[in-house]
């Protein structure tokens, strides 16, 4: 990892190394925006989009690209309260995984309930063809839920801080693929998406999935697949097992390949996506892993990229995202002030056991 310690060096020296190489990204990304009326691309995209239903690809597909993002932000976040909250003691982690425990039970069943009550009052969804999507969202928090509060009274707390670290760089990483660089690429390039009026003379061929469709804003690049990266690289870098990697990439790859599917976006979209998102987390994840003020960035970004999309009656929020961030910051240097800061963590997370205990536990 960049930094080593808590020098001025050290940290000058990550963040020069992280915006040259952000520039890069950015730059090529940008460039490469210049090809992007290609024949093969037009040709694979409608190779990639069947024109018949495909029992359980359909429903797996719109699962994953309308709600990928969605349960990757709210199992970080949650993992974030659930840290601070249970930090006083062992008996405040045990209170908090039966709470989680609740939350788990809750959340399956609200979302699970999707399937069959949608657009009553009580739910912010829309009317869904594929239905049952809601019940796998259900599954997958329930599930999602119940794991992290088991984590917060099986894994180490050196371990517990890992994965802290890991969801404030994910806010970082969100911040800096999406809000500063898909925004901006998009704004500049301008490709009409595969569905706009633009594409009329080849686009009838298409088959509409209704519960995605997606006509106006730009195709490239892909905020879907490149936010989805930026959720999951930290991931990727920390865990040291490819029993781990494996299924995380895969899961990637078919986020991106449900942008293509649905037509939001054309294959060329999706793998300069891939690479702008998948390069800058692993960038912010080298530079800044260890970083002692990574709350403090990751609220501003938080604050700063809620200001950038905000309405004007949603700015006030954004304000006090920054505000609050700020407060906290101060607060917590005169609490800390004179003390040591805290031990640096590894940059490695096992989850099956690490290999030296491993090994003497089979000998």
């Amino acid at each position: 990892m960049m930094l080593k310690d808590n020098t001025a060096v050290s940290y000058a020296r990550a963040w020069a190394l992280f915006l040259v190489s952000y520039a890069v990204f950015f730059g090529i990304t940008l460039f490469m925006g210049k090809f992007i009326e290609a024949d093969w691309d037009i040709r694979l995209l409608l190779f990639l989009n069947p024109d018949h239903y495909v029992p359980i690809l359909d429903q797996l597909v719109i699962f994953q690209t309308d709600w990928g993002a969605f349960y990757m932000g709210l199992l970080t976040i949650a993992w974030l309260v659930g840290y601070y909250a249970s930090r006083s003691s062992a008996e405040a982690q045990t209170r908090t995984k039966y709470v989680y425990y609740v939350l788990a039970v809750l959340f399956g069943l609200w979302y699970g309930a999707g399937m069959f009550v949608q657009k009553k009052g009580i739910f912010w969804w829309g009317k869904a063809e594929y239905t049952s999507v809601f019940l796998l969202l259900g599954l997958v928090l329930f599930g999602g839920l119940m794991m992290i509060g088991t984590l917060f009274t099986r894994l180490s707390d050196d371990d517990q801080r890992k994965i802290t670290q890991a969801c404030w760089l994910v806010l970082l990483c969100v911040f800096f693929v999406n809000a500063v660089g898909e925004d901006t690429i998009k704004a500049l390039i301008k490709r009409p998406r595969p569905l706009h009026e633009a594409n009329n003379a080849w686009n009838g061929a298409i088959r509409v999935l209704p519960d995605e469709v997606v006509k106006g804003s730009y195709s490239y690049i892909s905020g879907h697949t490149s936010s989805f990266w930026a959720q999951t690289v930290v991931f990727f870098w920390l865990i040291k097992s490819w029993r781990i990697r494996i299924p995380l990439l895969a899961l990637g790859i078919f986020h991106g390949y449900t942008r293509i599917y649905t037509t939001a976006h054309f294959p060329y979209c999706v793998i300069m996506a891939t690479f702008f998102g998948f390069g800058v987390s692993s960038m912010v994840y080298y530079c800044f892993w260890n970083h002692r003020h990574l709350p403090l960035l990751a609220m501003l970004s938080v604050g700063a990229s809620l200001l950038m999309v905000a309405k004007a009656s949603q700015r006030p929020v954004a304000l006090g995202v920054i505000v609050i961030s700020l407060v906290w910051f101060a607060v917590w240097h005169l609490i800390n002030r004179g003390n040591a800061p805290a031990p640096a963590v590894s940059d490695a997370l096992y989850p099956f056991g690490e290999p030296e205990k491993r090994k003497k536990i089979s000998a």
